[in-house]
């Protein structure tokens, strides 16, 4: 485990300094990231132009001036970048920059005859790594973007990076010699491999062990390049975006731990991170996005109070009112909001109640979205995955009352809400039934809750379909009759749904689609030991059907 995740930490680091991002021309006035909307609908986009910073306040104002989420990162000021563009001339050039994993226009400026121009505005940019970009986007040159936004920037159409004069800003100066020494070392690193390979070809082993050893001795030469730049320059932007994807060393640990590497790396992940560096944002090609998702989908185990967990443990090394933990929180509500992997909702239902209902989203001013999408979060709490189901007590066809609680299966229960007049609802009855009869001996029941105001539908419905007497079947006692206040605690916004509660009325499926019904049941009693084959999901029979089919003919 040790060698995989510094193997991969360690391909990161190679991204970081070899990176060739390609800017996506179509970006230019599209929105930051979406914003949450509600929990049972996707989130809508914000409009065009929402990435826009807004115009400074007014000079000379003696009152306090009202929080602007749009300002964050900007320090007071102006910035003032000249341009020469050698082979360019009356054409408009553009400041670009990496924000989470996609790239944005953020100025324009028009090239004289000269090829000379000058990005201006105010008040200073946010902190990261931007981009000159050409005409009609054919090419461009990077630059970090950090305290001096005052100079002087020289380059011609070749996009040979050792031709780029930078003067008054040092770190720009400092970068830009930088490149250069990589860019050195790149090339010899290029020739060196190609010698390697054609030793390789040619058979020629002695030739080949030592070009491999002139190769791993530039390595150590670069990395050492690389180490001592960090160490000269500790506050400089390069320098913080290198560490911050540099590999974890993970020590040595009880043996007979075996997940002592997998702790000690999870609990560390984050650690060569500086969250007060908010320009990492801006890292090429989504490095820090790159980074959160892994850390969520490949190192956390994927049950919701682990994602949970592993989420909030992120979240909260964000500082507030920083574009860093903005994005952050905005981009796993979404994430976790699209994914429509059961249960997973339950971290967009925390985030939503636990951030934006609390204040916490100091960017979100949309106050009826927000009031829409707090009803929807606190209504969504009472069904979340491994919470006890809230109990109901209704009356079947005779008017008997039946509590949820006094009617669990041994070890399941499948808690179906339907509609007697739905035509979906009439063609998932008979595989939940399927489903039932298959395993009612295992200890299997079905509490059947008909939704809406039809009674005399639902007992016709009953009366047509004797199969489902052994089923626990209720409704409301008439149709005049209020509903138990419980049934809406299940927030019922759709018709069929199902629920799967263990012997102790714990939700542990919901709103599961029918066709993955039987499988999901089977898994759960399969890993009971109830039972001893283990269930193949519907797509591996489904092909295995047709690959019988196939055969037979």
């Amino acid at each position: 485990m040790k060698k995989h995740f510094i193997f991969k930490i360690a391909l990161i680091a190679l991204v970081l300094f070899n990176s060739n991002i390609e800017l996506n021309a179509q970006t230019k006035g599209k929105p930051l990231p979406k914003k949450p909307a509600t929990v049972n609908a996707k989130p809508t986009q914000a409009k065009p132009g929402a990435n826009k910073p807004k115009a400074p306040q007014p000079k000379g104002s003696t009152t306090t001036k009202k929080f602007d989420a749009n300002q964050v990162g900007r320090a007071p000021g102006s910035y003032a970048i000249k341009v020469k563009l050698r082979g360019f001339k009356n054409a408009a050039i553009y400041l670009a920059d990496n924000f989470g994993d996609k790239q944005y226009y953020r100025d324009t400026c028009f090239l004289d005859a000269n090829g000379v121009g000058t990005f201006r505005g105010s008040p200073k940019l946010q902190r990261g790594l931007y981009m000159i970009v050409f005409p009609n986007a054919s090419g461009y040159y990077e630059l970090p973007i950090t305290d001096d936004q005052e100079f002087y920037f020289e380059a011609d159409t070749s996009l040979d990076e050792s031709k780029i004069k930078i003067t008054g800003s040092v770190e720009n100066e400092s970068f830009v010699a930088y490149q250069n020494v990589r860019r050195i070392y790149g090339e010899k690193r290029y020739s060196l491999e190609k010698n390697l390979k054609d030793a390789k070809a040619a058979g020629d082993e002695g030739t080949a062990i030592a070009t491999k050893r002139e190769i791993d001795t530039l390595e150590a030469r670069d990395q050492r390049f690389r180490e001592g730049y960090a160490k000269q320059n500790p506050n400089y932007f390069l320098t913080k975006l290198f560490t911050a994807f540099k590999p974890i060393t993970i020590p040595k640990g009880d043996p007979k731990d075996s997940m002592f590497e997998y702790n000690y790396y999870m609990k560390h992940y984050w650690d060569n991170v500086d969250f007060k560096e908010d320009g990492l944002i801006r890292a090429p090609a989504g490095l820090l996005v790159m980074k959160l998702n892994d850390y969520i989908d490949k190192y956390t185990m994927q049950d919701p109070d682990s994602l949970t967990n592993a989420v909030y443990s992120v979240l909260n090394k964000t500082r507030p009112y920083t574009e860093t933990q903005k994005y952050f929180v905005q981009y796993l509500t979404n994430k976790f909001q699209d994914r429509k992997i059961m249960c997973q909702d339950n971290v967009t239902i925390n985030m939503i109640n636990n951030f934006y209902c609390t204040g916490k989203a100091w960017w979100y001013n949309d106050t009826a979205e927000l009031r829409k999408m707090c009803e929807e979060g606190k209504k969504a709490i009472p069904t979340m995955c491994g919470r006890t189901a809230p109990d109901l007590n209704m009356a079947d066809t005779a008017g008997k009352m039946h509590r949820l609680y006094e009617n669990l299966g041994n070890n399941l229960t499948i808690l179906f809400f339907f509609d007697p007049t739905c035509g979906h609802c009439k063609e998932v009855i008979p595989i939940v039934n399927a489903v039932f009869q298959k395993h009612k001996l295992n200890g299997v029941k079905v509490y059947a809750v008909s939704t809406e105001n039809k009674y005399e539908e639902w007992r016709e419905m009953m009366r047509k379909r004797p199969e489902l007497g052994e089923w626990v079947n209720v409704c409301k006692t008439d149709r005049y009759y209020p509903w138990p206040i419980n049934k809406y605690d299940y927030n019922i916004v759709a018709n069929p749904s199902l629920f799967i509660l263990d012997k102790n009325a714990k939700i542990i499926g919901k709103k599961i689609d029918e066709h993955q019904l039987e499988f999901f049941i089977e898994s759960l009693l399969y890993e009971k030991g109830i039972i001893k084959v283990k269930p193949v999901p519907p797509s591996d029979k489904k092909e295995s059907s047709q690959e019988d089919t196939k055969e037979t003919h």
